[in-house]
């Protein structure tokens, strides 16, 4: 592909692009980050998805999502019918254990809930698509009476919104692939089912001293209600907007994808916006005119990336479904103006109002790029935010950390193992690497943010406007 867009492509594998020849298609197609859900992955799985990234290409991180907690619906094989107006008990899965349960019984995955709810608590099956309230509560038995009605089969979801439910400590299958991911250099591990810090500690525990970034997945009122004390301890967060629009009100869904994201930009971390985006093309070459609204608006929102989920694990069209992505944030883009935000990032006040003066410099000169160098990538952050419209150009000698700042918008990584540490050596290096590329012409005036030679200096930014052939001596 000639052009791919400022905005990440986040695309989730799975049997349909297990394939080699489709993993190097989705790359060249603009994949920037290869999710592996644990959900449905052992560890054959993630190993096997792993190297097959990694040997195609060192440039597309990988992220694990963890399985997180999710009720489901259990005890019967087939299907029940449940019709308006009918009572249904709910019970433990372990209650009636080796029992069968009668008819209008149904078993859950939690094993508390009789503690948890209250009369007249809604409880949502199969994502919200059958609706029960409950009527009264006897000993361990949740008495309710359908709302909604329709087929229930098993292992379907069960959601309970603005219900706080008493999750036990971190399960063992995500404190092993939680340890898996460190343990194989993935580049971000992202959390399901963050509702507070204590739930973001719990996991950081388990992470312990590792360069490996976390990503927060906001799905429920809880984490929605706690997202301003969320964002400061984790890395970057994703709008999972699958249970969140069954958990709350599907009306506020795009309300709240657009505060997160901008609180997000604020701070300079990097924000996904997930589920259902191109959703129809699972089994569609083309996707619907409200999807291709729904990718388009989120790139204006100012999302750093968009994730795919079935449309390229299970769908037949996992390389068009990327193209389509990177297609429409390309004809986004190119109408979008850059948008300053304000607020501390995790680089110093004096970086941050240099990337504030640099916003306005760019609107004033004619600048083909910026160039970052930069051993934190945190000055990648600050500049990111305010979305502008033309390329961020890092280079580093650290690959992992490349590779996790391809996250953030707008920022294209350069690896340079042997990066002087003389400040003038190094820009030079570094300019001759990315004209390398093509991507500049020696007449071609860029902005570079780099550290000082001085030593000792608490802060060491240094901004310059430079022509190419002045800096690389053609």
């Amino acid at each position: 592909m000639d052009s791919f867009c400022k905005t990440k492509i986040i695309a989730t594998i799975g049997p349909s692009s297990w394939d080699k020849k489709i993993l190097t298609e989705m790359i060249r197609n603009g994949m920037d980050v290869a999710r592996i859900n644990a959900s449905f992955a052992d560890f054959d799985e993630l190993n096997r998805v792993s190297k097959s990234i990694r040997e195609i290409s060192p440039r597309v991180a990988l992220m694990l999502d963890t399985k997180g907690y999710k009720i489901r619906v259990t005890g019967f094989e087939g299907k029940k019918e449940l019709k308006i107006g009918e009572s249904v008990t709910i019970v433990s899965e372990s209650y009636l254990s080796n029992k069968e349960l009668p008819n209008k019984y149904i078993a859950v995955t939690y094993p508390t809930l009789h503690q948890d709810v209250s009369r007249n608590t809604s409880i949502l099956l199969d994502d919200g698509n059958l609706l029960l309230k409950v009527k009264d509560i006897v000993n361990e038995e949740v008495l309710c009476e359908v709302i909604q009605g329709g087929t229930l089969t098993a292992k379907k979801s069960v959601n309970i919104p603005d219900t706080h439910l008493n999750f036990p400590p971190l399960s063992q299958k995500d404190k092993d692939d939680i340890k898996y991911a460190i343990e194989n250099n993935f580049d971000y591990i992202s959390a399901s089912y963050i509702r507070n810090v204590n739930d973001v500690a719990q996991v950081r525990e388990v992470m312990g001293n590792t360069q490996t970034k976390l990503i927060a997945k906001i799905e429920n009122r809880e984490g929605i209600d706690n997202f301003d004390q969320i964002l400061n301890f984790v890395d970057g967060i994703m709008i999972a907007r699958g249970d969140m629009g069954v958990e709350i009100p599907l009306q506020e869904v795009p309300i709240v994808q657009k505060q997160m994201i901008y609180k997000c930009r604020c701070v300079g971390k990097p924000v996904i916006v997930a589920t259902q985006m191109l959703e129809s093309m699972k089994e569609n070459i083309r996707p619907t005119r409200a999807e291709v609204s729904d990718v388009a608006n989120a790139i204006m929102d100012g999302c750093d990336a968009v994730m795919l989920s079935v449309e390229t694990s299970t769908g037949q069209y996992p390389c068009e479904s990327v193209k389509m992505v990177n297609d429409i944030a390309l004809e986004v883009e190119n109408v979008l103006k850059p948008q300053r935000v304000e607020g501390l990032t995790q680089a110093t006040i004096d970086t941050d109002i240099l990337c504030n003066s640099l916003f306005d410099i760019i609107q004033n000169l004619s600048i083909k790029g910026i160039l970052v160098i930069s051993k934190s990538g945190k000055t990648s952050q600050s500049i990111s935010r305010h979305r502008l419209n033309i390329p961020i150009w890092e280079v580093g000698n650290s690959i992992k950390r490349i590779r996790q700042n391809a996250l953030l918008r707008g920022v294209k990584g350069y690896y340079l193992k042997d990066l002087p540490s003389d400040r003038d050596e190094a820009v030079e290096k570094a300019v001759e690497c990315i004209y390398s590329y093509g991507e500049l012409d020696l007449n071609d005036k860029i902005a570079i943010i780099s550290g000082s030679s001085i030593n000792n200096r608490s802060n060491n930014s240094i901004l310059e406007i430079s022509v190419v052939k002045d800096v690389i001596g053609s």
